[in-house]
């Protein structure tokens, strides 16, 4: 079982990018911003809309910083909505469900500056993924996978006919140990759209063995059904996510590590599970643990059973 904590991307180890950060225009304080109108700022690469008429001078970073502030009691009038990421950082702002999208292919490549052992991808819509880890020039990892799910095709009858099933994740965690290697991650269709909804680098920690008799999922479901005052049924439909158990088998003497390790990831942090890198088996997740357990512990050896939730 292999868990990596996501490196933080920043404009600092974001090398490059194929997708312009001009979503709309760069905030001003010249200008005189209409209610309902948006900018973006190339500082913390994030879109805003304003929230007020007659919008001038009010910095909507600096509204971020002050309403993050508990001395500020009450920070009014608020000028400005945050609505997310630019398109170039939705691949790193923690949100899967809030995919870039443009055609042919989205290229990006990270120089961490630490290293990574592993690379994953979620909401992806494309027909392959490609990663290479260049060191001094030199390519030292490369591979490439394509996004579709040919488990369906079992006879003549399903190659011809099935509908193809696109694989929406990836994950590589077998990346060489190079510290200043820059990674690049294409994902490609050509002559069509792709989308991306997350990418993560990270190390990895090897927790221990994926006991896959003992892991599963379920689908948590955010949409909802309500009824009006006529009695009529209104469905509302939000985002799903899935709810993954995985049973991991360590030795005894590993507990006080594992437990430690497990606190330093509470409060939400988001993470990629990995009990198995073939994505068809839905045994991958980026999310965050909801609990952790023994259910069964020997002198020797424990299974601990770790839920995680994934986020959209």
């Amino acid at each position: 079982m292999k868990i990596v904590r996501p490196v933080t991307i920043t404009s600092s180890n974001l090398t490059s990018s194929n997708t312009a950060e001009d979503d709309y225009a760069v905030w001003s304080d010249a200008t005189t911003y209409a209610a309902g109108d948006y900018a973006i700022s190339t500082v913390t690469h994030t879109v805003y809309r304003s929230l007020t008429a007659d919008n001038l001078d009010n910095d909507p970073d600096a509204e971020q910083v002050a309403l993050a502030d508990p001395l500020i009691a009450d920070p009014s009038p608020i000028n400005w909505q945050v609505i997310g990421a630019t398109d170039r950082y939705k691949p790193f702002d923690g949100r899967p469900s809030q995919r870039v999208t443009q055609a042919d292919s989205i290229a990006v490549t990270l120089t961490p500056g630490v290293f990574i052992g592993s690379v994953a991808g979620f909401g992806i819509s494309a027909a392959s993924v490609t990663v290479t880890m260049v060191d001094d020039s030199v390519t030292v990892f490369t591979r490439t996978v394509a996004m579709q799910d040919e488990g369906v095709v079992v006879d003549w009858f399903s190659y011809f006919f099935e509908p193809i099933i696109e694989l929406s994740e990836f994950a590589f965690s077998d990346l060489p140990p190079y510290s200043n290697a820059a990674t690049t991650i294409t994902v490609a269709r050509t002559g069509g759209n792709v989308s991306v909804g997350q990418l993560v680098i990270g190390p990895v920690w090897d927790s221990g063995n994926a006991v896959f008799g003992g892991t599963g999922f379920s689908g948590l479901d955010f949409s909802y059904v309500e009824t009006n005052v006529f009695g009529d049924l209104i469905t509302v439909t939000r985002e799903a996510t899935r709810l993954s158990d995985f049973e991991i088998l360590l030795g005894s003497s590993q507990l006080l590590s594992f437990d430690s390790r497990m606190r330093s990831l509470r409060g939400g942090v988001a993470s990629v599970w990995i009990a198995d890198e073939d994505t068809t088996k839905a045994a991958i997740n980026f999310g965050f643990y909801r609990d952790y357990r023994t259910v069964y512990q020997t002198i020797d050896y424990s299974i601990i059973n770790v839920q995680v939730q994934g986020i959209v």
